[in-house]
């Protein structure tokens, strides 16, 4: 008897006396490479471990014992033995699974890692969809809190502060006026120079408070509100899942430079446009 590339074989699996069903996956001279139904592969098995399927029907689990072989109660000695529990041989079992492994040399670590992790592809979530409900919530929760009258002067000062920094950064860069709101800028009007106060609406929404032309709020357009969830989300990115402390210390210096220097310096088109 003899098997050709593609024929459906069942198999004693390394001579443990448990069958397993597969496929022949290629010849070499008197030996077979098996590929199994569970995925495994085992290569350079002899015909005498080897025989015709009972059935074509994919089936991953294990079919018996070899005819002739001894109880797959007994396991060959491995590592894992040590770990096994002789009253739970079930398929599904953490003592049959580290004994499968056993051969392989695969840590206890390394076995509990994904299959794309042993298999040596490093697949990993990036850093910004991590946590992302709570970052995603914090960014709901900031906008809203710069809506409210009065109360979100601190949120305007001290967190939503460095964002027409970051903004202005881009305009000088490829020209235009920057828009983001900022309370400093847009009704404070630091610096010097003759800079107006910005009060007319842009893109990202406007102020609104008092007919005099206080700013109690912001109200932002569609817009201004993902601008302000981006900004906050990406925030709390600083922080979670890991401590970025240089974004923390460029986002200090932009900070800083609105509080101290902003009236010595501020460049064209960041507090006024036309």
């Amino acid at each position: 008897m003899s098997f050709r590339v593609g024929d459906r074989v069942e198999c004693n699996w390394q001579n443990r006396g448990i069958n397993f069903r597969g496929t022949i996956a290629s010849i070499n001279e008197n030996t077979y490479d098996i590929k199994f139904d569970d995925g495994d592969f085992e290569g350079s098995v002899p015909l005498d471990r080897l025989r015709p399927a009972s059935s074509n029907e994919k089936n991953p689990s294990q079919l018996g014992s070899w005819p002739g072989s001894a109880s797959p109660r007994n396991w060959p000695s491995s590592s894992h033995e040590r770990n096994l529990d002789d009253n739970d041989i079930s398929q599904d079992s953490e003592a049959y699974r580290k004994w499968k492994e056993g051969s392989s040399g695969k840590s206890n670590e390394d076995s509990t890692k994904p299959l794309y992790e042993t298999s040596g592809v490093e697949v990993s979530t990036p850093a910004f969809l991590q946590n992302w409900k709570r970052k995603a919530i914090f960014g709901v929760i900031m906008p809203i809190w710069g809506m409210a009258p009065y109360v979100s002067y601190p949120v305007w000062i001290v967190f939503f502060g460095p964002l027409r920094i970051l903004e202005g950064l881009v305009r000088l860069l490829i020209g235009g006026q920057a828009t983001a709101p900022n309370i400093q800028f847009d009704i404070w009007v630091f610096g010097s120079g003759g800079a107006e106060q910005r009060m007319e609406p842009t893109v990202w929404g406007d102020w609104y408070g008092p007919d005099d032309g206080g700013a109690a709020g912001y109200l932002p357009s569609l817009e201004g509100f993902f601008l302000l969830f981006l900004y906050s989300y990406f925030w709390l990115n600083i922080f979670t899942p890991t401590f970025r402390p240089l974004r923390i210390i460029f986002l200090g210096l932009c900070f800083f430079y609105i509080m101290a220097f902003s009236h010595t310096y501020i460049p064209d088109g960041w507090t006024h446009y036309s």
